[in-house]
């Protein structure tokens, strides 16, 4: 969800983010921190727009989902440890920048049919 988000106008791809595994907003995370804080100061959702903004750039870089083995999986809006295949990944993405929840309406069970619940996950044709 970062590219639609934060480029969608970027179709060739050339403003890619800088990679890095140390906790440190990037030069391109100031970008997101602006996106993010104009969102909600649009949406008059938090007090601190550009506190808040520069929290989710800090949140989002590196990308890496953290996993703590051993424990249960959940992509949520307070607490993202992990992620399961029935997780509603935009919902989340699109609550986190806006800084307010934004249902979809959709539920695990919407694809259920589709999502094996064995590794390698993929029905068969």
């Amino acid at each position: 969800m970062m590219w639609p988000i934060f480029w969608s106008d970027d179709t060739q791809f050339t403003n890619r983010p800088t990679p890095g595994i140390r906790r440190v907003t990037p030069p391109d995370g100031g970008h997101l921190a602006g996106q993010v804080a104009a969102v909600t100061v649009a949406a008059g959702a938090v007090g601190d727009p550009q506190g808040y903004g520069e929290t989710v750039a800090s949140q989002l870089y590196p990308d890496v989902l953290p996993y703590g083995v051993g424990t249960q999986a959940t992509y949520g809006f307070a607490v993202r440890n992990g992620r399961t295949l029935a997780d509603n990944a935009p919902e989340f993405m699109l609550s986190l920048v806006t800084g307010t929840a934004v249902p979809s309406g959709l539920t695990p069970a919407v694809a259920s049919h589709v999502r094996a619940s064995n590794f390698p996950y993929v029905m068969p044709a």
